[in-house]
């Protein structure tokens, strides 16, 4: 009997050991639900390739809240699209926050009829945008679609110089005709 419980013992802890292994193993993206009964179920934390930006299309049972994490590198205007895929029925309700945890906290209701964010970011950092979506019942799916671009400013610092210089070939232009 104990060479049994031994076995057991041996048999559960290695499940165990193997269910932590393999959770250590997909850091990057966890995928955990909640039971309905218990309120929003966090359905995906991700986080975006290196360099890149959110561009994905989720599918909803019920009611879903999805994280997603990217860096911007430098100053500028991040431009997010957030649309309800009618298929098969259309979203009940779908909001969008996008925020750095600090200065930044926009957030868009799709009820409002605007699908586009612009966010004016002023530093580099980590940001996150987090969308939650409710469909009639939680046996009937949706989808949404998120996609994110960014525009940094490009800088012209010779468009001022030729602006100038090109004022005062015009103005010298105009003063030798006179004469």
């Amino acid at each position: 009997m104990k060479g049994k419980k031994a076995g057991f013992l041996a048999r559960l802890g290695a499940c165990i050991g193997l269910t932590f292994f393999a959770l250590g193993a997909h850091a990057e993206y966890v995928q955990c639900e909640t039971p309905f009964s218990q309120g929003i179920p966090l359905q995906s934390i991700a986080r975006a390739a290196e360099g890149g930006l959110p561009n994905l299309t989720q599918v909803v049972w019920g009611s879903s809240l999805s994280v997603t994490s990217f860096n911007l590198t430098s100053a500028g205007q991040l431009s997010v699209d957030l649309k309800s895929i009618d298929w098969p029925n259309p979203l009940t309700e779908l909001t969008l926050l996008v925020t750095d945890m600090n200065d930044v906290w926009e957030r868009l209701d799709i009820s409002s009829g605007v699908n586009n964010l612009l966010v004016n970011v002023g530093a580099p950092g980590q940001f996150f945008a987090a969308v939650f979506a409710r469909t009639e019942n939680r046996f009937t799916p949706g989808l949404y679609h998120l996609e994110a671009s960014f525009a940094a400013p490009v800088p012209l610092p010779a468009a001022a110089w030729l602006l100038l210089s090109g004022l005062g070939g015009l103005a010298a232009t105009m003063g030798r005709r006179k004469r």
